[in-house]
């Protein structure tokens, strides 16, 4: 009688003790890895200076954002890109215009971990071509630190207003 009654105890305990199909942070990380194409910064470097249509995408947070970024990027935080990116009225607040899902899409965040899910997620709405900067902006800032730029007024509350758009 006690055998099986340990054995239920066993079992129930090991199921209970498994994740049950949820990934961690690192795990989810890992899987948009396998799925979103790494470019170096010197290859940024190349786009930056030819000829392609591209959009450059900074997915930190404002904050982080004005502390230093890459000229010409636009910051659109992870947490709302699925509301902005394809939204008129951000585009128009920002002055640009709206990329189309067949056009490249570069991300770049302070490592490189939530760009990559950015990334996972853009293409999952059918964005076709989209890089990740390799190593974030950590990377970007060692490898061209004279090609970087900062607003330090708007950390102060600045003149103009930064909207991050709509979302939830």
């Amino acid at each position: 009688m006690k055998n099986p009654f340990i054995l239920f105890v066993t079992t129930l305990l090991l199921t209970a003790c498994t994740n049950n199909g949820s990934l961690t942070v690192e795990q989810m990380v890992q899987q948009a890895k396998e799925q979103v194409a790494l470019v170096s910064p010197q290859k940024v470097m190349e786009i930056l200076e030819g000829e392609e249509v591209f959009t450059l995408v900074d997915v930190r947070q404002k904050d982080e954002y004005y502390y230093g970024f890459i000229p010409g990027s636009v910051n659109i935080p992870r947490g709302s890109i699925e509301f902005n990116i394809s939204g008129d009225e951000f585009w128009d607040n920002e002055g640009l215009y709206k990329p189309m899902p067949n056009e490249t899409l570069i991300l770049y965040c302070k490592k490189g971990k939530r760009s990559l899910l950015a990334a996972q997620t853009l293409m999952n709405m059918g964005y076709k071509k989209v890089l990740v900067i390799e190593g974030g902006w950590k990377n970007w800032e060692l490898s061209y630190p004279a090609f970087c730029d900062k607003n330090l007024e708007m950390l102060t509350g600045g003149a103009e207003k930064h909207d991050d758009g709509g979302g939830c």
